[in-house]
């Protein structure tokens, strides 16, 4: 009986994550079209990137959305301001931004 209470438990606590993680993800959907202008684009193949890596370089993000690293760069630092991406790694070159809001959801 202890154990099927587990499982419940376990099933209850994985729903509430899966509903926070989609209210997470329409939160950031809608700031990203309302806030980044024509980079909005960009701003969600990066957003749909973070769901499976939710970590990232300047030069990741050049490869995901296949433009320059000025506008890499530009994306990168509109999700820095909207609070999405926060950088982790405390260099000014060679730095690495994680997707924080999605990752504390497991912590």
């Amino acid at each position: 009986m202890l154990f099927l209470k587990g499982i419940s438990e376990v099933s209850i606590e994985a729903a509430e994550t899966a509903g926070k993680i989609l209210a997470l993800r329409e939160d950031h959907r809608r700031q990203i079209t309302d806030r980044l202008g024509r980079a909005a684009g960009n701003g969600h193949r990066l957003l749909e990137h973070l769901y499976e890596n939710p970590i990232v370089s300047v030069t990741s993000v050049r490869a995901i959305t296949k433009t320059s690293f000025p506008a890499a760069n530009d994306v990168v630092r509109r999700m820095a301001d909207l609070g999405i991406l926060k950088e982790i790694t405390g260099q000014s070159r060679h730095r690495h931004y994680q997707y924080s809001p999605y990752v504390a959801l497991f912590t």
